[in-house]
């Protein structure tokens, strides 16, 4: 078709020709590399920019690693796998796809817990949980330095949930208080909470049986209660 054929049409009728032709591919925006770890939560793709009404469809390379559902991604096991957004052909608009790379990397799990389908889970021990109103709480059965503990607590999946937390000196004093370990054989040396001691690196560790509070050098090894 001549350049003063095209010329003479309207801009509408230019676009069906070109695409009948041959077309033209939408230029699509960023779709930047996503990197994840074991076990995070399933989070939402987003789509890149395009001149296209057309809804985007997501596939993954490797549903071992990733699958998608709509828009929602679920991680799985360690690997890569492609993420490709695609277009469908929609009115003069060419079909068009960009793909991203999925970086999952293993879950780094804190001893004793162990890695378990890309999460960290406890070990299992003869002490009894101890629930105090809406509170639960992991019995006290190994040590750890306060860096450990605390990581073991965040990233640690215990009685099939997480959301644990070293408790503050209060909430630890609170529990020792009311009477409710006697009888749970929990341990009963020292246990690391989550307040700073007066000292440079130091945390606050609570007698698990008199309740006395001891500012503890952060390296030293001091037992473990995570609460939910």
């Amino acid at each position: 078709m001549s350049i003063k054929r095209i010329l003479s049409m309207t801009a509408a009728a230019v676009l069906l020709v070109l695409s009948a032709c041959g077309g033209h591919g939408v230029e699509l925006g960023d779709f930047p590399a996503i990197n994840k770890v074991e076990g995070d939560a399933p989070f939402d793709l987003v789509a890149p920019s395009s001149d296209s009404p057309g809804q985007f469809v997501f596939t993954s390379s490797n549903p071992a690693v990733a699958t998608i559902v709509g828009k929602t991604v679920t991680v799985h096991v360690a690997g890569t796998s492609t993420i490709t957004a695609s277009q469908p052909q929609t009115g003069s608009y060419n079909p068009t796809s960009t793909s991203t790379l999925l970086t999952v990397t293993a879950r780094v799990c804190e001893p004793p817990s162990v890695r378990e389908n890309g999460q960290c889970v406890a070990p299992a021990t003869t002490a009894a949980f101890v629930t105090r109103g809406e509170v639960v709480w992991m019995p006290a059965s190994f040590v750890l330095d306060w860096a450990k503990a605390d990581a073991f607590c965040k990233n640690t999946t215990i009685q099939g949930k997480t959301g644990w937390k070293l408790p503050t000196q209060a909430e630890l004093k609170a529990l020792i208080d009311s009477g409710q370990l006697v009888g749970q054989n929990w341990a009963t040396g020292d246990a690391w909470t989550a307040d700073a001691g007066a000292g440079a690196s130091t945390h606050v560790a609570l007698n698990l049986a008199s309740g006395v509070a001891t500012p503890s050098g952060s390296d030293v090894k001091a037992y473990v209660t995570c609460m939910r």
